[in-house]
C-alpha cells in the first residue's frame, strides 16, 4: 500500500467501515460543499473512533515496519505498547 492510499479504503481493509458506510461518508462530504476530513466525518456519523483513525493514518503513513500488513488489533497494540523516544 502507498502513502495516496484513502483513509477510507484503509478503514475498510481493517474491516473497521464496510462499502456502505465509507460511500455514505464520502456522500456527506461531497453533499458539504466545505473542505473537511474524512475521519471527521466518519467520526461525527459515529462510524469510527478516534484509536481507529489513528491506526489508519499509522498505515497511511507507513509509520512502521509492517503496518501495511497489520490488523486493526495488531495496530493498535504496537502503538499502545511502543515508547517514544
Amino acid at each position: 500500500m502507498s502513502a495516496e492510499q484513502k483513509l477510507g479504503d484503509i478503514l475498510l481493509r481493517l474491516k473497521v467501515l464496510n462499502r456502505i458506510d465509507r460511500d455514505r461518508v464520502l456522500e456527506t462530504l461531497r453533499r458539504s460543499g466545505r473542505r473537511q476530513k474524512f475521519g471527521q466525518v466518519a467520526r461525527a456519523m459515529g462510524l469510527v473512533t478516534e484509536e481507529q483513525i489513528l491506526a489508519a493514518l499509522a498505515v497511511q503513513m507507513d509509520l512502521f515496519p509492517g503496518v501495511q500488513w497489520m490488523t486493526l488489533d495488531q495496530i493498535l497494540e504496537y502503538l499502545q505498547t511502543t515508547e517514544v523516544c
